[in-house]
């Protein structure tokens, strides 16, 4: 019965895990479909903006490789460290060992090479011949004993040496391209400084800049639509994620800052649909709940853009990032890691766009989120 109870359970298993790896190859071929529709709007951007959006999204991904060949370093780091400490122990140990091996040398010398023959025949007393005869023993067996834990400690200690020299090797190659990412990344935001003078320059207009705000609006209203039919026939398992309705008032905010832009508030084209978080190039965005990424990529006026569905018609949206951790179909888990603050989409000061939608309505997100404080969220 537990065997046949262990193979239901794994087949159901196996069968979970199969309809999950469906389920993500739908929605990627899905999302792809959106994203070339998204390229297609995109078309008409401007010779400015074209050149923004590839940089940006290059940008993006330097500071993601760069990010981990620095994660790399660090372990590197530790790694030798740990190494080089277990190398001046087994250094330490083997001297010890010779000195405590010299020290038994000397006494078997001293003691003479027939020493267990003479030991038996000038025994005076033949009730001492037994303990004799086993402190003899012993003090073989003890000096054997030694000579095989010096053996042991040197075979490791050659161990130790050939990996320390292996992750040092290593880490002069991460330390050399980190230094060519980190040129890569100066030369990239020199290149887009120079590229948004431009287009900032191309529309002063206010006309210009008003019609500029209401089309980049409309794209991610119809970016919104298209996502919500891709997903709707792939729910999100009710054993992933709890009911988003039931989280309201107590959803983390995805970092800590100074709320520059509230939701409802006056702009341009109309009124703001969600918050502007001031925080530094380079703050890690958090996931708000539980859920699965639905759209990664570069959006006009919203830079690189992450989409995370949480189930129920709901999704958060994060803008302006500077580097994405995650891609399409992506499960993430609240407080988790998915972003980077940045400047993207044209920016000019660092902050975090972030949204809530129902059904692709935005909806306030200081009733979601935990209470705000003299200003500042998180």
């Amino acid at each position: 019965m537990l065997l046949l109870a262990s193979a239901t359970a794994a087949l159901s298993a196996t069968k979970q895990e199969e309809e999950k790896a469906k389920q993500l190859a739908q929605l990627r071929q899905k999302m792809a479909s959106v994203e070339e529709t998204i390229k297609t709007s995109q078309r008409t951007l401007s010779k400015e903006e074209k050149e923004l959006q590839k940089l940006e999204k290059a940008l993006g991904k330097s500071i993601n490789i760069y990010r981990k060949l620095t994660n790399k370093r660090n372990r590197l780091k530790k790694n030798i460290s740990s190494l080089r400490n277990e190398k001046i122990e087994l250094e330490n140990k083997i001297n010890q060992q010779k000195q405590i091996l010299a020290e038994q040398l000397r006494s078997a010398h001293v003691m003479g090479k027939q020493q267990k023959i003479k030991l038996l025949l000038n025994q005076q007393q033949p009730e001492r011949l037994s303990r004799v005869m086993q402190y003899y023993d012993f003090f073989n067996q003890a000096r054997v004993q030694n000579v095989r834990e010096l053996k042991a400690a040197v075979a490791k200690l050659n161990d130790v040496e050939d990996k320390l020299e292996s992750q040092e090797r290593l880490m002069v190659t991460v330390l050399d391209a980190r230094k060519l990412e980190q040129k890569k990344l100066l030369l990239a935001k020199k290149k887009r400084k120079a590229v948004l003078a431009t287009l900032h320059q191309s529309i002063k207009d206010s006309d210009k800049e008003l019609k500029r705000l209401q089309e980049n609006e409309k794209r991610l209203a119809n970016l919104l639509v298209s996502i919500r039919q891709a997903i709707d026939d792939i729910p999100i398992p009710e054993n992933k994620n709890k009911a988003f309705h039931s989280l309201k008032g107590s959803l983390r905010w995805p970092l800590k800052g100074a709320l520059r832009k509230r939701f409802g508030s006056a702009r341009r084209s109309g009124r703001f649909d969600g918050v502007l978080i001031a925080a530094r190039e380079g703050t890690a965005i958090r996931s708000i709940s539980d859920g699965r990424v639905v759209y990664a990529d570069w959006l006009r006026g919203y830079g690189l853009l992450l989409i995370i569905d949480h189930g129920e018609n709901y999704l958060s949206l994060y803008a302006f990032n500077e580097s994405l951790y995650k891609e399409v179909g992506d499960w993430v888990a609240e407080g988790e890691t998915v972003a980077t603050v940045g400047v993207s989409g044209g920016q000019q000061k660092a902050g975090l766009y972030f949204s809530i939608r129902k059904n692709g309505k935005p909806v306030n997100p200081i009733h979601w989120c935990r209470a705000v404080k003299r200003g500042r969220v998180g």
